[in-house]
């Protein structure tokens, strides 16, 4: 009986080792049509959440140049201020990764216009007017002046080997 229960082990034994090397050529021969495709991953795309960060420092940096600066009656011209400050750091943020296949950054109107319907800030101690999209840019009036809330950016990231498009937006406060 003893005999019996030791060529058991052993087969089962000789099935895992079988099994083990079935796994490992199969493992094999999946590294091998992977080097083969050239598959790298995007280790030279740009990271959006760079990217993402780079377009927030941007707008804050414009918001400072408008705000206190115009009535509500003035927003398109405060808006017009707003983008001429913005524009050029998304310009500097495209060019910035033109080595990696190519970042396009422009604004969207519709959806600022969208964010501002289901984000403008208010409450029972806030006493702000109503959120304005104009060019991509949220504006709300504050104690009668305009004040930057959010720009909403369109954002196509291009490699090589794919295109990732994402709207984004972007607090300005």
């Amino acid at each position: 009986m003893k005999r019996g229960s030791d060529t058991t082990a052993a087969d089962r034994g000789q099935l895992v080792l079988v099994s083990g090397a079935v796994v490992a050529v199969a493992l094999l021969a999946l590294v091998f049509a992977h080097a083969q495709l050239a598959y790298g991953g995007s280790a030279d795309a740009p990271e959006l959440s760079d990217i993402s960060a780079a377009t927030q420092d941007a707008a804050h940096a414009a918001t400072a140049h408008v705000a206190g600066r115009y009535s509500w009656g003035a927003r398109q011209a405060a808006v017009s201020e707003f983008r001429d400050e913005l524009d050029p750091n998304l310009a500097r943020i495209e060019r910035a990764h033109t080595g990696s296949g190519g970042v396009a950054i422009t604004t969207n109107d519709s959806a600022a216009s969208g964010w501002a319907l289901r984000n403008c800030p208010s409450g029972v101690y806030r006493d702000f007017g109503s959120c304005v999209a104009d060019r991509g840019v949220v504006v709300q009036e504050r104690a009668g002046e305009t004040t930057v809330v959010a720009v909403a950016v369109d954002v196509v990231v291009s490699t090589p080997r794919h295109e990732t498009d994402v709207t984004l937006a972007v607090t300005a406060v």
